[in-house]
């Protein structure tokens, strides 16, 4: 990969990263509200709800910005996502116009959020200039200084 790439590929992924991990600490800056939205909705224990739903999309967001196990990162993002989109954001069960704009505006884009997601999993791991990168070059050094001084 050619360092323009490595580094297009570095800044989209943390502002990525960034997004989800606001996202995330949004659902507890503005705790109170979002449990009340749930509540209408009809989600059960909608602060525990709004709670682990953040908490996977701040662990997401620092996975996919650091590279840090971005499987697992984009996987907290998945498990997030999905059910906020089709249980807070049911357009089609919605009678008022407007609402139902609001509702289908937000479906398409945790839509394309998920998607935009998914897409990190196409990449080879580790990933350039990520941590998990540093960590692996980290490992096979310490591996082979310790086989060094052993010989």
């Amino acid at each position: 990969m050619s360092d323009l790439r490595k580094g297009s590929f570095l800044m989209g992924r943390v502002i990525a990263g960034f997004f989800y991990l606001i996202m995330g600490l949004n659902h507890f800056g503005a705790w109170e509200a979002l449990s009340g939205y749930a509540a209408d909705k009809g989600v059960p224990f909608p602060s525990l709800a709004v709670g682990l739903s953040g908490a996977l999309l701040v662990m997401g967001g620092v996975s996919l910005a650091l590279g840090l196990r971005p499987l697992l990162g984009v996987l907290c993002i998945v498990m997030a996502l999905l059910p906020i989109t089709l249980v807070m954001h049911n357009f089609w069960a919605i009678d008022d116009a407007t609402a139902r704009q609001v509702e289908l505006t937000s479906f398409l884009k945790n839509g394309g959020l998920i998607g935009s997601a998914l897409i990190f999993l196409a990449l080879r791991e580790p990933w350039p200039m990520s941590l998990d990168e540093w960590l692996d070059t980290w490992r096979f050094r310490q591996r082979l200084r310790h086989a060094r001084e052993s010989s």
